[in-house]
């Protein structure tokens, strides 16, 4: 088929007259000077399941004709929008895209024929590219500062910025900071967190209040004999005075001060609960030589001692110090070292380690602290028979015999053995495939301790109580079919101190050895 004549001039008339009248991209005149449009893109996302709003999502808007390229996020309310200044014209391609849940990407285009164009989106949204502020807070029981708390972040969504408001006027942008509140009081603590990823940044707030706890202060007279160090009148003595906190049943040392005016010790600032208070000469005080370490109330060793149990402030906790016995005199020499037993967990310092010196039936004649490397002495002893025993708060050990005479009347080389939270020696194990032991509870307790007990097979148990030197105070028996029992501990008649549960077979198979706290 021809076309005829005319009506190709028509189309080409058309085609022209189409091309005069697109509005093209060129650059518009105003009153003879170049005018850019401002032209808004605007929308909102969804998510398709629930229809609630998308909330800081990333939206990706383009123009390819002037190679404008904007990453945009959604509100709160998942709406996002982007203001373009530098379109030159109307008629060019607005495209608009957005990644769902599965990463796919979802695109719509539009020409620009208006200033201002609506794109919407439905997405799936398994996922929450939020971040989501939370911490804990905790008072620093093991600090002697008091009001010290350590704030730990738990906020999800990776956030790289942490804003602290502590409500007392202070801040800090440390991801777990730690603070001490100056007063006493209630405060509101709040964390800000932020993501400043470009390509999903968030943020997130929260708060929760702080009260601080109740303070108690201890202290107490030292005695040496009759009276206090240097009470009624100066000795030139220094007392020294440590101070341990039980905490999860374990001893830590908490606090020292040294102290002279009229023997007074005192430790303010103490939380509630449980401590041990030691009292020492210095070595350069008078009578030195003539008390040996000793603690509340007049005890040498740390298990026997009495907790302290703090609940408000008390000022006649005293310490009446333990006599040496200064005298003796011989031709014969004790020395050795103090080491680390090789199951001890973690380091401790064996520097100024106490080693008690005794005589056959327990009574202390003197002490020596020993150096960095755990090294002691004793020298000028007449001959016979002694004990050694490292005395070291919260640590165990065993009682050592020497003997020396005319014929060895020096011994240098022991090795003194320290236990880290073990009891002289044995683990606290559990190990019997026929008869299993549960932790004991209470622990500590004032009277009955209950330990869970499961039998597979028939059997005779031997359930003991030790001290902490290894003294049997209480053994029964008992014969158990299969099943689920519960054995019991009364520790109401012992005194207050750490001693050793021990259950075993009648043959003398080992089930379970544990440390029981009486208080």
């Amino acid at each position: 088929m021809k076309v005829k004549p005319v009506h190709f001039i028509l189309i080409v008339i058309a085609f022209i007259s189409s091309a005069w009248f697109r509005p093209v991209l060129g650059d518009p005149l105003h009153n003879g000077r170049l005018k850019s449009i401002v032209m808004t893109v605007s929308g909102r996302i969804l998510n398709d399941s629930t229809g609630l709003p998308v909330k800081n999502h990333s939206v990706y808007v383009k123009i390819p004709y002037i190679s404008y390229t904007l990453t945009v996020y959604t509100d709160t309310s998942g709406n996002y929008n982007d203001t373009i200044r530098v379109l030159p014209g109307l008629g060019d391609t607005l495209i608009v895209s957005t990644y769902d849940c599965h990463n796919v990407l979802h695109v719509q285009s539009q020409p620009i024929q208006s200033y201002s164009i609506i794109i919407n989106f439905f997405i799936c949204e398994t996922f929450s590219p939020l971040c989501v502020a939370a911490f804990i807070s905790g008072l620093d029981s093991s600090s002697v500062t008091p009001n010290t708390y350590r704030f730990i972040d738990l906020s999800t969504g990776n956030p790289d910025h942490w804003s602290w408001d502590f409500g007392d006027g202070l801040a800090s942008s440390e991801r777990d900071p730690v603070h001490v509140y100056a007063k006493s009081g209630h405060y509101k603590a709040c964390l800000t967190i932020s993501r400043s990823n470009v390509k999903a940044p968030c943020s997130d707030s929260i708060c929760t209040y702080i009260y601080t706890p109740d303070y108690f202060s201890i202290g107490g007279h030292v005695f040496a004999g009759d009276h206090p160090i240097n009470n009624p009148a100066s000795t030139a003595d220094t007392g020294i005075a440590y101070l341990y906190k039980l905490l999860n049943n374990h001893v830590i040392a908490f606090d020292t001060l040294k102290f002279t005016y009229l023997g007074y010790f005192t430790f303010p600032h103490l939380l509630a609960g449980d401590y041990f208070v030691k009292a020492i000469l210095t070595t350069g005080s008078v009578n030195a030589a003539k008390y040996a370490p000793t603690y509340f109330l007049h005890e040498i060793y740390w298990q026997q001692s009495m907790l302290l149990g703090v609940d408000t402030s008390i000022y006649d906790f005293d310490i009446h110090l333990a006599r040496t016995n200064d005298s003796v005199q011989g031709p014969g020499r004790i020395s050795g070292k103090v080491q680390r037993h090789e199951q001890a967990s973690g380091g401790f310092s064996l520097n100024l380690s106490e080693v008690l010196l005794l005589d056959s039936v327990k009574n202390v004649i003197t002490y020596a602290l020993s150096d960095a490397s755990g090294n002691f002495s004793f020298g000028n002893l007449p001959y016979g028979n002694y004990l050694l025993y490292v005395e070291s708060t919260g640590k165990f050990s065993k009682f050592t015999q020497v003997r020396i005479t005319a014929s060895t009347p020096a011994v240098d080389t022991l090795l003194l053995d320290i236990y880290d939270h073990t009891i002289t020696g044995i683990a606290e194990i559990n190990g019997n495939n026929d008869v299993v032991a549960g932790l004991p509870f209470p622990n500590p307790s004032a009277g009955m301790v209950n330990i869970p007990l499961s039998v597979g097979k028939t059997a005779d148990l031997i359930t003991s109580i030790y001290s902490i030197q290894f003294v049997p105070l209480f053994e029964s028996r008992s014969h158990f079919k299969p099943g689920v029992y519960t054995l019991t501990a009364d520790l109401a008649n012992l005194a207050p101190g750490i001693y050793i549960l021990l259950v075993s077979t009648a043959p003398g198979e080992r089930i379970c050895t544990y440390k029981l706290i009486k208080y």
